[in-house]
Order: structure tokens, then sequence, then C-alpha cells
């Protein structure tokens, strides 16, 4: 079994744009779709979080159009970066995915859900709420412009850590724990994402949240998505507000939706806790 370490990366082309993969873990099974934070790639995942899910089931990785090693312009519409997904999806014949999306993974995650019902399986909304609406709230920008500013490895490090975790002395050296694991796990990472790809990244969440574009959103297409969902987040999430994630729950009306919250944790509660959070993800998606 391939494992997240190993894993070969691949390409596919859609809309005439060369779009590199990684297809590793099990060979049998729905497949697990993973869909990386802002300014993330590939090669941005924890291997003690993503291994345990190898282990039973296969996983896709994308580098969406413009991140990473695939070809093209960053999107400004989460329904583009979704549509790009579907579109892998059928060209690799996959023909049913569970959908993982975490921060602004999760924005495009839900529109996968809302454009592909017939494709998704299950999903899973990891520290990230719906588009603008009632009860949606904004973090403080400070953090936001923290992560989006970073110039170097370096310096998206130490912005991941201290806007992932609590600001303990503690849980920063739980962070950097993770930045270790994470970093260490593949050689030739890919280039950060640069100015135009970031100012990209960020336009499509500023679109999202504008209010100014709701159909393209999530919060007033809640009710499409039927599909078993599990929303999860830690209780004090600086970068997308904890009160978002209980936002997106509620929301969820025709499914059945279970809401998580990890005590003591942020953003990065996935990475904090990934033992406990990939044993909880394996759990929903074996159920019948």
């Amino acid at each position: 079994m391939s494992t997240y370490e190993t894993a070969e990366n691949k390409y596919v082309t859609i809309n005439g744009i060369e779009h590199a993969y990684r297809l590793f873990g099990q060979t049998t099974g729905t497949t697990l779709f993973l869909h990386v934070h802002f300014r993330g790639n590939m090669d941005w995942w924890d291997p003690g979080f993503i291994n345990p899910l190898a282990a039973k089931r296969p996983i896709l990785l994308v580098d969406n159009t413009g991140i990473g090693r695939s070809e093209g312009e960053v999107g400004t519409t989460f329904a583009a970066w979704a549509q790009t997904i579907i579109d892998v999806a059928k060209a690799l014949n996959i023909t049913k995915l569970d959908v993982f999306g975490f921060s602004m993974g999760g924005f495009a995650a839900q529109r996968i859900a809302i454009q592909a019902p017939e494709l998704t399986r299950k999903l899973i909304v990891a520290g990230a709420g719906p588009s603008a609406g009632e009860g949606v709230v904004g973090g403080d920008p400070k953090y936001f412009v923290e992560v989006a500013s970073a110039s170097t490895f370096d310096e998206f490090h130490s912005s991941l850590i201290h806007t992932f975790f609590s600001h303990s002395e503690k849980k920063q050296a739980v962070g950097e724990k993770w930045i270790q694991r994470m970093a260490g796990a593949r050689k030739d990472r890919a280039p950060l994402l640069g100015e135009k790809g970031t100012a990209n990244q960020a336009a499509a969440v500023q679109r999202w949240f504008s209010g100014e574009h709701r159909e393209e959103g999530s919060y007033d297409q809640l009710g499409s998505i039927t599909v078993p969902t599990l929303v999860a987040n830690g209780s004090n999430d600086l970068l997308v507000p904890t009160e978002n994630s209980i936002v997106l729950w509620k929301g969820l009306k025709n499914t059945d939706a279970t809401l998580h919250l990890y005590p003591d944790s942020g953003h990065g509660f996935l990475d904090e806790y990934h033992e406990q959070f990939s044993r909880l993800v394996n759990e929903f998606l074996d159920e019948e």
C-alpha cells in the first residue's frame, strides 16, 4: 500500500490545463478526496492524520488550477474550484467520492456536494463554515493577513503555527511538531503559492463572504445537501470562527449532520488531534 510519503505525482489534463494529483492508499472502497487550505497544495498534509485514512481507503489529492504543480491561473470562485475537482474525478473514472475540505477547502467541498450530488457519497467540512448569511461572522483579519503575507517557507510555517494553534507555550510547541512532521514527509515540496495566486485565493474568500454572489456560495443552498455530513472544528478558531461551523451544522437540515468540536484548540485541530480526528473520520465514513 502506498502512503502519503511514497505516493507518486501524476497528471491529468482538464480543459487543456495539466493538473497534478496523487492517488494512494487502499485500492478498493470509496475514494476520499481531500481539499487543502489557503495557500496550501498536496505537500501540506500531516502524515499523522492522512496515513490512517489511507490505511482504510483510497485517497485522492489534487492541486487545484494554478496551485502547486498544476498549470493555469487560480480561480476566484469556489464554484470553479469545485468544478475542477468534479472534472478530475470524471477524467479518472471515479463515480463516487467522499469529499473532505479543510478551511478554504471546506468552502470548495460544500460546492462539490451542491454541484455534483450524484458524485458525493459523504461530506466532511473541517475548520470552515457556509458563505454569507445570518449568523455567519468574520474573524479578526490580522490572522488572515499574517498567513497571506508570508513570503518564505519559514514565514509561512510560523504564520500557520501562530494562527492554527492556541497561543500557550505548550500549544505552540505542538504546532511546531506538526510542522516538522509535515515538512519532512515529502522531498521536493512544491513552491509556496506566489503573490498573484494568493491574491486570487483571497478574492475567492472575499466573494464567498461578500453576499453579492449568493448563487456561488452555500448558505442559500444548504438544503440541497442531503448526504451524511460531518462538521468539525476547534473550540476557538481564529481564522474561521467556530460559530460559523455551528451555523453550517444547523443549516444542514436535510441531511444527517454531526458536529464535533475539539477542546482548547483552533483552526489546526485536525493536526493537534490527528490521531483522534482520523479515527473519527474513518468511523464516520465506515458507517452504513
